[in-house]
């Protein structure tokens, strides 16, 4: 081997270590956006679980003073639904974001070491 193909050799083991981490990163992405999702269906469920729970207490309340108060309560609710559900989705799309980006650059580590695999068979 001469000094060039032992440099394209050394360069391609290092873009396939560099491709090694990425695709472990994706896969903590991955991971985290599933996380994301359990967590989305956790917050929808307690939110239900809220509701029903305001229902009821609407139906036991007596007085113009307590059903105010439970439809204070229920506006309260619904506008912590909203928060948390803006941040699920941002937290989403960020991660669906960098997940894309990951492919992007495995796809570029893979092309590489495709270019310099043809270039060490020359």
């Amino acid at each position: 081997m001469d000094a060039k193909s032992q440099q394209a050799e050394a360069q391609l083991q290092l873009l396939k270590k560099e491709q090694s981490t990425a695709e472990d990163f994706l896969q903590d992405l991955q991971r985290q956006q599933n996380e994301q999702e359990w967590l989305a269906e956790d917050v929808a469920r307690v939110h239900q679980e809220e509701r029903e729970s305001l229902e009821f207490l609407r139906e036991v309340w007596q007085g113009a003073e307590s059903r105010s108060f439970g439809y204070y309560l229920a506006d309260l609710q619904e506008e912590e639904k909203q928060v948390w559900h803006k941040k699920i989705q941002a937290n989403q799309e960020e991660c669906q974001q960098k997940i894309t980006d990951c492919r992007k650059s495995i796809y570029q580590l893979e092309n590489q070491q495709q270019d310099l695999q043809k270039e060490l068979l020359q």
